[in-house]
């Protein structure tokens, strides 16, 4: 099944907060820090990339009765897929200020998971419907719509959104907290285990 594929960069909630989350934060106050990471766990949900796909849909349904066809009820259609992919900023986002260096940070944010799937209705073109004995009702086409976005999902998670998620939410991270002073952000891995956390934070 053929499928169009436009990536789409989001632009996220940290654009509009963080500027007034950081305004006045010297590197060299951890109270501030801690501040700083309480208020980015507020806003919960960071949006940082999304796929929008096109799928092809088809449903189809043949009953005969003595041999004689009764009913024949066919569809196809295609449709617009918005897959969002990001973080839960409640779900684990660190931020630690060196403490041999004033100019150091070290940030740990969640793994990035799939938040929305979307099919966008106003986008359905009909290729040709066939209604025999019944017509398509609104039950069959929503148990399609939903296999076409767990199919798209999977897929996108194949073609690697978390990664790219993953990747935006760290560089507008980073460029935020080197506004804020910090001018060394350094990532540490969701796997880390609290033993490396301990070393890696001093």
């Amino acid at each position: 099944m053929a499928r169009r594929f436009a990536p789409t960069a989001l632009l996220p909630l940290l654009t509009v907060a963080l500027p007034l989350i950081i305004a006045g934060c010297a590197p060299s106050r951890p109270a501030q820090v801690i501040r700083m990471q309480e208020q980015i766990e507020s806003l919960l949900e960071l949006h940082t990339y999304e796929h929008i796909y096109r799928d092809l849909v088809y449903f189809g349904e043949e009953q005969s009765f003595l041999g004689i066809p009764t009913v024949d009820r066919a569809v196809l259609f295609s449709v617009d897929i918005r897959v969002r992919a990001g973080m839960d900023l409640a779900d684990g986002v660190v931020l630690t200020a060196d403490r041999t260096s004033p100019d150091r940070i070290y940030v740990r944010l969640p793994n990035p998971e799939i938040l929305t799937v979307d099919a966008d209705e106003s986008s359905i073109e009909e290729y040709f419907i066939r209604e025999r004995g019944g017509s398509v009702g609104l039950l069959e086409l929503s148990e399609q719509l939903e296999g076409a976005k767990a199919r798209t999902a999977e897929e996108a998670v194949r073609r690697g959104i978390l990664e790219q998620a993953d990747a935006n939410a760290r560089r507008i991270v980073r460029g935020f907290l080197n506004l804020a002073g910090f001018s060394e952000v350094v990532f540490a891995s969701t796997s880390t285990s609290d033993e490396d956390e301990t070393e890696l934070r001093g």
